[in-house]
C-alpha cells in the first residue's frame, strides 16, 4: 500500500476510534444497568489503550493524527444519539441494547483495520507484526465480551 493511501485509510480508523472512545465513555456513564456500565468502562480503558496504539502506528508511519479526523469522529458519535428508539425526550430502554450493538460494531470495524494492516502492510518494516496480532486478538476478547454484554441487555430489554 503506498503511504497517501495508508496514511488516508489510518486517517479514517482514526477518526473511528475517536468516535469509539467518545461512544464507550458515554455508555459506560449512561447505561441503564450499573454491571453493564461498569464492564464498558473496562472496555473503555482497552479501547483508549488501543488507540494510543492506533497513534503510534500513524505516526511510525509518517503522518500525523489528524484533528479534522478527531473532530468529526465525535461529531458523528455525537449525531449518533439521536436514533429512532420511540421516544423524543427521555431515554428508550431500546437505547440500552442499540448502543452495546453499536460498541460490537465498533470493536469489529477496528479489528478489521488491524488486520488490513497485518495482511496488505505485513512486510513494512514500520509495523510490528506481534504487535497487530495482539491487537486483533485483543479485539476478538472484546467482541465476545461485548457480544455477552448484548446478549444480556437483549434479554431485559425485549425479553426472552
Amino acid at each position: 500500500m503506498n503511504d497517501d493511501l495508508l496514511h488516508a485509510y489510518l486517517q479514517h480508523h482514526w477518526a473511528g476510534s475517536s468516535a469509539g472512545a467518545a461512544m464507550f465513555a458515554r455508555v459506560g456513564r449512561s447505561h441503564s444497568d450499573p454491571d453493564v456500565a461498569a464492564r464498558v468502562r473496562r472496555l473503555s480503558k482497552e479501547i483508549n489503550e488501543d488507540r494510543e496504539s492506533l497513534r503510534q502506528i500513524i505516526l511510525a508511519t509518517g503522518a500525523t493524527p489528524s484533528l479534522i479526523a478527531t473532530a468529526t469522529g465525535r461529531a458523528l458519535e455525537f449525531a449518533g444519539r439521536f436514533k429512532p428508539n420511540g421516544r423524543v425526550v427521555r431515554r428508550s430502554p431500546l437505547s440500552d441494547l442499540l448502543e452495546v450493538e453499536a460498541l460490537r460494531d465498533a470493536v469489529f470495524g477496528k479489528r478489521g483495520g488491524w488486520q488490513l494492516l497485518r495482511e496488505v502492510c505485513g512486510d513494512d518494516v514500520r509495523l510490528d507484526r506481534q504487535q497487530l496480532d495482539e491487537l486483533i486478538r485483543r479485539a476478538d476478547d472484546q467482541l465476545a465480551r461485548l457480544e455477552d454484554l448484548h446478549l444480556r441487555v437483549a434479554r431485559a430489554v425485549v425479553g426472552a
